[in-house]
């Protein structure tokens, strides 16, 4: 396929404005778990939507809506495009700069970048795909109708989200769905296209003193030989859930997801290019938690379901020393789902195993949860993502699945359709401090997805 030249040479003309424009827009805080400046921002979003054309609408929650944004241009094919305008908290973070400022400085990873929450995940790339449109309705013109959904509470669980899908499926109705993201460690590195993304539901693990044992109120700690912990037999509760690895042995739960003949494939192409020393370097971390070839390391990462404890809570946890034996316990814990489980069917598993096991008596609450997505390497929205990295002059490397969890079921399991993620640059930083994206790299972004746009015009369906 060819570049689109014009639209490109426009990105480069106004990139200025781009930028000034998606910096005010990183400086706007967008907080859903504390509901700081979501509306504002979903307000000044509309805006912006309704300059360059679109037809918009505000659908859920009045305070976190969900924005519909379309723009029908008579083509023969429909792209339905996610993204998201919320972002992660910052209290309590060491940031170098304000992380609503927007500043540009030299990040020792991406260069001249962008630091501000939400620069990464996922304000930088929605504004990418925003401008990616105004180039394109600028020179050539948009080659494909789109149809964008946009939220309010990702952060927060997608709460509305579902509901809203599964309402308008009608309205909704495309031939493939689409989310732009980074794809690159460096702007110099292979692109990576991903084909599927884990399930996750997030639990929590209550112990409470009962008829099993346990103090009916906090009790000196001098008792222990006599009165049992809630906290200790919540820990004994989590331990027969795994192995020494960590791994999950709960019945009805399998040691890995299901693969197929292409994933085997895609993955011993990947193992023959893993590197383990860099990739421990890039995690931050000494080593694994096994010694496996890359080939299983790969497979345990992105097909094997995991039981992760966030966080724990029971009786004194201030300064100094306070001896107690609590009357509770509390785990918060995230199960990420490989392919082929089932959310309530999973649920229902992790409680049958603790009553097994003789922990009947722990409460276990489901928060939310969603299962895994995957679509084909042969569908036509990856066809195109592929031809699109092809045209910049990269060979994309292609993974199976993401380790991390994203809705995208409402896609496959909702509204039918296969979808695909994926663009240029490079960013980092999600959820923590000093968050950033490269300013090279949100060009690459922009020019990579109006690429895309033209290549789905042929290929994507």
């Amino acid at each position: 396929m060819n570049l689109p030249i014009h639209a490109h040479e426009y990105t480069d003309a106004h990139w200025d404005k781009h930028l000034n424009c998606t910096r005010e827009f990183l400086r706007q805080p967008s907080i859903s778990a504390q509901n700081v400046g979501v509306r504002t921002t979903a307000d000044l979003l509309r805006g912006w939507l309704e300059a360059h054309g679109a037809r918009v609408e505000f659908h859920g929650r009045e305070t976190h809506p969900i924005l519909f944004a379309e723009w029908n241009v008579g083509a023969p094919k429909t792209l339905l495009v996610y993204g998201m305008y919320d972002v992660q908290p910052v209290d309590g973070q060491p940031w170098t700069t304000p992380p609503f400022a927007a500043e540009i400085w030299n990040h020792p990873e991406g260069g001249e970048s962008l630091i501000a929450r939400g620069a990464c995940n996922s304000k930088g790339p929605l504004m990418a795909f925003l401008h990616a449109v105004e180039a394109l309705r600028a020179t050539s013109g948009l080659p494909v109708n789109i149809k964008w959904t946009i939220e309010g509470e990702e952060e927060i669980g997608s709460f509305a989200l579902p509901e809203f899908y599964r309402a308008h499926q009608e309205r909704l109705a495309a031939d493939a769905a689409f989310e732009p993201f980074w794809s690159q460690y460096t702007l110099e590195g292979q692109p990576h296209i991903t084909l599927g993304t884990k399930g996750v539901m997030g639990l929590e693990f209550i112990c409470r003193s009962g008829e099993w044992g346990g103090p009916n109120e906090v009790t000196h700690s001098s008792l222990g030989p006599w009165i049992a912990s809630p906290a200790w037999r919540l820990l004994q509760a989590l331990g027969t859930m795994v192995n020494e690895h960590q791994e999950l042995t709960v019945d009805g739960i399998p040691p890995l997801g299901e693969i197929g003949p292409d994933d085997e494939q895609l993955l011993r192409k990947l193992a023959e290019s893993f590197d383990n020393q860099q990739t421990l370097a890039r995690l931050g971390t000494a080593r694994f938690k096994r010694d496996l070839p890359p080939f299983e390391l790969l497979r345990h990462i992105e097909f094997a379901p995991m039981l992760n404890i966030n966080g724990l809570k029971s009786g004194y946890l201030g300064e100094g020393a306070h001896t107690i034996i609590p009357t509770e316990a509390r785990a918060l814990c995230d199960l990420r789902m490989a392919t082929g489980m089932k959310v309530e069917e999973t649920y229902q598993a992790v409680k049958d195993h603790l009553a097994r096991h003789g922990y009947g008596d722990i409460e276990v609450l489901m928060d939310s949860g969603y299962p895994a997505a995957k679509t084909p390497l042969a569908a036509p929205v990856v066809q195109a993502l592929i031809a699109a990295y092809r045209a910049h002059g990269f060979e994309p490397a292609i993974r199976p699945m993401e380790a991390s969890a994203t809705p995208y079921f409402l896609f496959t399991d909702v509204l039918g359709l296969d979808f695909s993620w994926g663009g240029l640059g490079t960013a980092g930083g999600s959820h923590g401090p000093d968050e950033w994206c490269s300013v090279a790299g949100l060009k690459a972004l922009e020019k990579s997805a109006a690429t895309f746009l033209v290549a789905f015009a042929e290929y994507g369906g």
